[in-house]
Formats: C-alpha cells, sequence, structure tokens
C-alpha cells in the first residue's frame, strides 16, 4: 500500500505563521510578567514596550502569510527583508526590559 502524500504549497506558510503567533504568545506572556514585576515607571515602561512588540509579532506575522501566499500563487520569489528586522529587535527588546526591571529593584 502505498501512501499518497499532499503537495500543498501554503502549507508551509500556515505553520510559519503559527509560529509568528506562537512567538508572539509568548512574547505577550512575558510582557505581562514584566509589568506584574514592575516596581517602578521604567519597569513598566519596559512591560509595556515587551506586549506592543507582542503586537508588532502578531501583525507581521500575519503580514508575512499573506504576501507568502500570494508570492507563491502567482511564482513570484518569497523573500521580505523586514522579517529580518522584526524578530531580532524583539530578541534584544525582551532581555533589556527585563534588565530594566531587574535594575529598578
Amino acid at each position: 500500500m502505498s501512501e499518497e502524500r499532499v503537495h500543498d504549497p501554503g502549507l508551509q506558510a500556515e505553520r510559519t505563521r503559527l509560529a509568528w503567533s506562537r512567538t508572539a504568545l509568548t512574547t505577550a506572556a512575558y510582557g505581562a510578567l514584566l509589568l506584574h514585576a514592575a516596581r517602578s515607571v521604567a519597569g513598566a515602561v519596559s512591560g509595556v514596550v515587551v506586549l506592543g512588540l507582542a503586537f508588532a509579532l502578531l501583525v507581521c506575522g500575519a503580514a508575512r502569510y499573506r504576501f507568502v501566499r500570494r508570492a507563491v500563487a502567482a511564482g513570484d520569489p518569497v523573500v521580505a527583508g523586514w522579517a529580518r528586522v522584526v524578530v531580532p529587535a524583539v530578541l534584544l527588546a525582551a532581555p533589556l526590559a527585563a534588565l530594566v526591571v531587574v535594575l529598578n529593584r
């Protein structure tokens, strides 16, 4: 009995969209924890910044998904430079925000 494989070029984009959503949810939880632990204005601002970054991740993930789906349907290359900026920004901003909270205790 042979296995039938499903080839849908949109599945990869869907998995990537889900990964962006999971990352946004995790970042939002991190921002909420920073807000909860904040004992100063700087700590609260750090938590709000991380929550804003979580929202940006969610929006960028949705935009990336739409971009990839259109590009695949049209046969165009799937390259977007802005995604290379958003993820490192979050990866750098979240620990810096935690550092601000810890140093202001």
